[in-house]
């Protein structure tokens, strides 16, 4: 089928029916969170248990709502099964794995499959990718200040390993060495070991708190003033950043060395070209003494950053994983805890937060909590705006890597296929995420992961990806290597591939209506061949299969 007549094909809506037949003192704080400071190292006892605060998040989501406010039904299997795989692991069921669970009785069967989801090697990689592009998709690095290899794969590490947040966040905050070496000073060397840009990103991600507003002036919107900001930043002040040579052609590294004197200053307003020495001092007031050294200030910062009693640390990161997981978040933004903002549903929030301090910054808790509540295995509800979203998840659009596990899923195409031609990569360490097939639809599905939902565009040139790309209709022919050829080689039936089709690409089986208009559809194109190509290619092309519902 050519590409002017399969692009009037484009579907508008899920699935395909139409689509076949058509501060301080100065600043306001959210109240601590009082809870005694969680154990330290890497065997940690686990907090509350998952299941009791699930029910208790789901008991007070209701309580939050008006009287006979009615709530979505539970999701069917199929539904949840394919949410939580693309939610843990960015990828999609498998469809004979589907089939063995939606004929599986156990009654806990859903908790069961979290739990093998969260101890595959793809959980580890899909939360990685997520990570390395929130912290660094704003930077502007280039040739080798960011080594994307050894990067991601020291988050895997985290992740695999289910190291505790707070102790992910200290090794960023306090990495010291060569960035080809040490893999966790990539966050500093990819800030150009810049003050200022550390400390804005620092406090934007890891406490929601969008201080780099106050760099200049004070804050017009939030209650921040500008010395804090450079209090902030000169915890950063004695690192610097240094270029090493290069050897053995690895390019030129560089790294992040403590300095031994000197302080960080703020531009003096009136004479621009003077600096005002700027003593350490954290958002809530602790600070360390003027002529401490860098590693001593930045182990102090972390101490800061991540104490339970801090009133950021813990909010953020659980506003962030329940606005991954639901569509919608506690607050407006991920990025911004502002002062002026009441979040939804706050003991639901701070309820959630005191159990995960509790946990230990237990990662893989959250995640589990999340997963077992009736909230998130609700069917889908709209997209939640200015009004209290209803308890249940809202659709969101895959990740740029997701969307190129989703694709190589359901079109079992190579990765690493050379015949189909892909935009080259750049060699430069620094923007060498991926090659190929995957850097092509990366590059064109990027976007800040830490966006709003209903912020992140589509746009022509993802349209144009999956309707007219080579790899798309290599991958859709009913000839060659491709799943489609294989299972016309079967010899099965037009209604059996229709439904091996479905459950491939949106991972369940079509309703009765689909089945019919899709073997109606076969018997007017009359080549059933050409007509089973349109319908894999329109599934692909679908809203359903890009969106996480």
């Amino acid at each position: 089928m050519d590409a002017v007549r399969r692009t009037c094909l484009v579907p508008v809506s899920v699935g395909i029916v139409a689509t076949l037949l058509l501060a301080p003192a100065r600043a306001a704080q959210p109240a601590p969170l009082t809870l005694p400071s969680p154990p330290g190292g890497e065997g940690r006892v686990r907090g509350p248990g998952e299941r009791d605060t699930a029910a208790t998040i789901d008991a007070a989501l209701r309580k939050a709502l008006p009287p006979g406010t009615s709530l979505p039904a539970v999701a069917d299997d199929a539904t949840f099964l394919r949410r939580v795989t693309l939610d843990l692991t960015g990828r999609l069921p498998d469809p004979e794995n589907a089939r063995r669970f939606a004929a599986e009785s156990l009654s806990d069967k859903r908790t069961r499959r979290v739990e093998e989801l969260l101890k595959s090697d793809a959980y580890a990689v899909n939360w990685a990718r997520y990570w390395r592009d929130v912290v660094t998709y704003h930077t502007p690095a280039s040739a080798n200040y960011l080594r994307w290899q050894l990067f991601d794969a020291w988050w895997t590490d985290q992740l695999r390993r289910n190291r505790p947040w707070d102790q992910v966040v200290t090794a960023l905050v306090t990495a010291t060495g060569v960035n080809d070496e040490t893999a966790p000073v990539n966050y500093l060397t990819a800030l150009y070991g810049n003050p200022v840009e550390i400390a804005a990103t620092t406090s934007r991600v890891f406490l929601g708190v969008q201080i780099q507003c106050a760099q200049c002036h004070d804050a017009k919107t939030e209650p921040w003033a500008r010395e804090q900001f450079h209090e902030f930043a000169a915890f950063f002040g004695r690192a610097r950043l240094i270029q090493h040579k290069d050897v053995d052609g690895r390019g030129t590294p560089y790294a992040i060395e403590p300095r031994a004197a000197g302080q960080y200053g703020m531009p003096d307003k009136k004479h621009p070209d003077r600096l005002i020495a700027m003593q350490p001092r954290f958002l809530t007031g602790e600070s360390v003494a003027p002529d401490a050294p860098d590693p001593e200030r930045r182990r102090a910062l972390a101490r800061f950053l991540t104490a339970p009693k801090n009133p950021w640390f813990a909010r953020a990161y659980v506003n962030r994983i329940w606005t991954c997981l639901m569509g919608w978040g506690f607050y407006p933004s991920v990025n911004d805890l502002g002062s002026s903002v009441t979040p939804r549903y706050p003991e639901v929030l701070d309820a959630l937060a005191k159990d995960w301090i509790a946990s230990g910054y237990d990662v893989k808790w959250l995640f589990r909590t999340v997963t077992l509540t009736q909230a998130y295995q609700r069917q889908l509800q709209p997209p939640a705006d200015d009004r209290l979203p209803a308890p249940a998840v809202c659709a969101s659009r895959l990740r740029p890597e997701q969307v190129f596990e989703v694709l190589q899923k359901a079109l079992g195409f190579d990765e690493n296929d050379k015949t189909i031609p892909a935009p080259a990569a750049s060699s430069a360490p620094a923007v060498q995420r991926h090659t190929g097939l995957r850097n092509m639809v990366y590059q064109a599905f990027k976007a800040d992961p830490s966006l709003p939902t209903q912020e992140v565009p589509g746009t022509i040139p993802q349209a144009l990806l999956m309707m007219n790309s080579a790899l798309v209709h290599a991958s859709t022919a009913a000839k060659g290597k491709t799943v489609l050829a294989d299972l016309f080689r079967q010899g099965r039936t037009d209604d059996q591939i229709i439904a091996a089709l479905y459950e491939r690409v949106l991972a369940r089986k079509p309703t009765d209506v689909e089945r019919v208009i899709c073997l109606r559809y076969v018997a007017r194109v009359g080549d059933r061949h050409e007509a089973l190509e349109d319908v894999l290619w329109s599934l692909v092309n679908s809203t359903e299969f890009l969106i996480k519902k």
